[in-house]
């Protein structure tokens, strides 16, 4: 089966800068796809934070050039890719003296795997069977709250932001890996879709409306256009990326 993709990075109609970073990268070298696979990155700089547009580029660029550096397993290749990436944003804020993050959700696509990383609260979502799933996890405020008893119990929580990050590229300088690194089963098929998006696009559109909408016998192009359509209608209120990627 053909790998296509769609990608898209927008500033949106209330920023003045766009923040996220996006990329998809094939290997040129078919021995390096076959062991490596195709990379597919989602960037978003922190908002509240300065230079969060370098940082996300950084996240992006560090991250791939380390991945594709000499052959590995991809587990412990997007490990390592992710330290570096982390240290070289912190490594930087702390060099200039501003503080700089952004979230980061990968996905590298085997035949037989697929390799995830995910850091922040940017997304991955698989959509199979006419089905969407989440296979990320928001690393934010609201959702360790939810997972947690005794912060649900605690007074401290009506201070917290619910959408403040718990966890993000470049907070401090690391020597292990913050982000979950996980693999899971390449089983899709032909019509099957890969989504990695920033948190502006599921600020308007909702999880039942975008697999309704992946759900349609259309091209990656066309539901690409109505994506986009559709969060510029609503205000588009941050900036927005997403990655779509389908098999043919």
């Amino acid at each position: 089966m053909k790998l296509v993709h769609m990608t898209v990075s927008e500033t949106g109609l209330r920023r003045t800068n766009n923040e996220d970073a996006v990329l998809f990268m094939k290997p040129d070298k078919p021995w390096l796809e076959q062991s490596l696979g195709t990379l597919a990155v989602i960037s978003d700089g922190m908002g509240g934070y300065e230079r969060g547009e370098k940082a996300s580029a950084m996240v992006v660029d560090v991250l791939s050039k380390v991945y594709f550096k000499g052959i590995g397993q991809p587990v412990e290749k997007l490990q390592q890719a992710a330290i570096q990436a982390n240290n070289a944003v912190a490594i930087e804020g702390k060099t200039s003296s501003r503080k700089m993050g952004a979230t980061c959700t990968a996905v590298v696509l085997l035949e037989d795997q697929l390799y995830f990383l995910h850091i922040g609260d940017s997304r991955g979502y698989i959509f199979k069977n006419g089905e969407l799933k989440q296979v990320t996890t928001d690393h934010t405020a609201a959702n360790e709250m939810a997972n947690s008893y005794r912060m649900r119990l605690s007074e401290q929580t009506l201070l917290f932001n619910p959408h403040a990050l718990t966890k993000a590229m470049g907070m401090e300088v690391m020597s292990s890996c913050q982000a979950d690194v996980f693999s899971v089963k390449n089983n899709l098929e032909k019509g099957d879709r890969i989504v990695l998006c920033s948190d502006g696009l599921y600020l308007h559109v909702s999880d039942i409306e975008l697999g309704s909408i992946l759900n349609q016998k259309r091209s990656l192009k066309e539901i690409t256009d109505q994506l986009v359509k559709l969060i510029l209608q609503r205000g588009a209120l941050d900036n927005f990326s997403f990655i779509l990627i389908e098999y043919e």
